[in-house]
């Protein structure tokens, strides 16, 4: 009960980060602040960061085998992202590598959290 309460807690967390950036980004992609493909690169590079704090929150919780929690926790969203996907478009090779490399962003994470705790 509690691994999953504390993996609830992530979910939480990830979700509040995520609405928080979508609702930041669409303000300034509506405005026009920033080119489209600069915001696009930087919109990448923050869902790497959050998966990867997402991977180190988990691994800190459950304070063992960071590169499994990390795999787990990352493996539900992206299947519900892979859902969301085909619901709406296909999915792609570029999709399929943007997903792998979510994945692996959250395994560092866990072994890095792992790493920290231990510390």
């Amino acid at each position: 009960m509690n691994k999953l309460f504390n993996y609830i807690k992530c979910y939480i967390f990830f979700f509040i980060i995520l609405f928080i950036f979508l609702l930041i980004f669409s303000i300034i992609n509506y405005y026009q602040l920033i080119p489209y493909n600069i915001l696009s690169i930087i919109c990448y590079i923050f869902i790497l960061i959050l998966f990867f704090i997402l991977g180190i929150k988990i691994s800190i919780l459950e304070q063992n085998r960071g590169y499994l929690n990390g795999f787990l926790i990352s493996l539900v969203l992206i299947i519900a992202f892979m859902i969301i996907t085909l619901i709406f478009d296909k999915i792609s090779f570029s999709k399929l590598v943007y997903y792998l490399s979510l994945i692996a962003t959250s395994v560092t994470g866990g072994i890095i959290g792992i790493q920290k705790k231990n510390k």
